[in-house]
């Protein structure tokens, strides 16, 4: 009963706002922002030529690092530590796997931005919605590029790229005084949960664009098989001499330290080549695991390049 009146009540909210945006429509209809048509994975869709409020599911860092004002976003994306106080003074967690329909009429957006296709129709209710096909945003240059041109800021994405060929060159330059050349080494990348071995591509954050779009690593050939699929896989300790390389990034949380322990002891593990020369580079799970758009991106440069000296020297 009590979930068939909170559905009720919700419904209610979304016919209200409707009525009372299509009246506010008509008497402001001179003073209202021009739109323009976006083709997106749900067809072409009139979005604001200039979207003020926007709420945006996966793609927060994207919006926010091209000046856009993010008024929510979902759970999981919400905690990105990369973003500042500034680019966060609006937005809200509005829950996952899909928004809650309440909260997300209370922050009137403008534009909503989903990757949830059974979410549109509701989403089209409060606002504009665009999907989004999130394989085909692969890299921190595509997505940004893709969410330029979705709300009209080209030239804040130039210069957010050139701030960012400044801050890798930077630490490229750090790297080749240490002796490593990133253009010239393949890396791989795993994580530990539970009694759990992911292996990622560079397309699902763990530092894969970082180190490859920003510091200019290259991927091993396992590797980049995930970078063109689905991005990760499952995988066991015998296994992991395919996804071997110059240097393996491995995160974990603390509470999967144990794990961490075990594997070091793994014979399969101990006959990698990075493992035998000591490049092996273990990172925070917590700093890296789910935050991979361009600012966060930007911000981990510094951190993956020390602990690459670090743990190299």
């Amino acid at each position: 009963m009590k979930k068939l009146l909170t559905t009720i009540v919700a419904a209610g909210a979304l016919l209200t706002l409707a009525a009372c945006s299509t009246n506010s429509s008509a008497k402001n209809s001179k003073s209202a922002d021009k739109t323009v048509t976006f083709h997106a994975l749900n067809g072409d869709i009139k979005v604001p030529a200039n979207p003020k409020r926007v709420a945006v599911q996966n793609y927060p860092d994207e919006v926010a690092s091209l000046g856009g004002n993010v008024v929510g976003t979902d759970s999981w994306a919400f905690p990105n530590p990369y973003l500042t106080k500034n680019q966060k003074k609006n937005m809200v967690d509005l829950g996952a796997p899909k928004f809650n329909l309440e909260k997300l009429i209370e922050q009137k957006p403008d534009l909503i931005i989903t990757v949830d296709k059974d979410q549109v129709a509701d989403y089209q209710k409060i606002a504009p919605t665009v999907l989004v096909n999130y394989q085909k945003l692969s890299s921190m240059n595509e997505s940004l590029d893709y969410f330029a041109k979705l709300l009209n800021r080209k030239d804040e994405e130039k210069t957010f790229l050139k701030n960012f060929k400044k801050a890798a060159d930077i630490q490229k330059s750090k790297l080749e005084k240490a002796g490593v050349t990133p253009s010239k080494n393949t890396i791989s990348l795993l994580e530990l949960q539970g009694d759990k071995i992911y292996a990622f591509g560079d397309n699902f954050a763990r530092g894969g664009q970082t180190l490859t779009t920003g510091l200019g690593f290259k991927q091993s050939a396992k590797m980049a098989e995930l970078s063109k699929g689905i991005g990760y896989a499952e995988v066991n300790a015998e296994s992991l001499k395919d996804f071997d390389a110059d240097y393996i990034f491995v995160d974990f949380a603390a509470v999967d330290k144990a794990q961490f322990t075990a594997l070091e002891n793994n014979p399969s593990w101990k006959n990698l080549k990075a493992v035998k020369e000591g490049h092996v580079v273990t990172m925070d799970y917590n700093k890296v695991y789910f935050f991979a758009g361009p600012t966060a991106t930007k911000k981990e440069l510094p951190l993956y390049t020390d602990a690459i000296i670090k743990a190299t020297k």
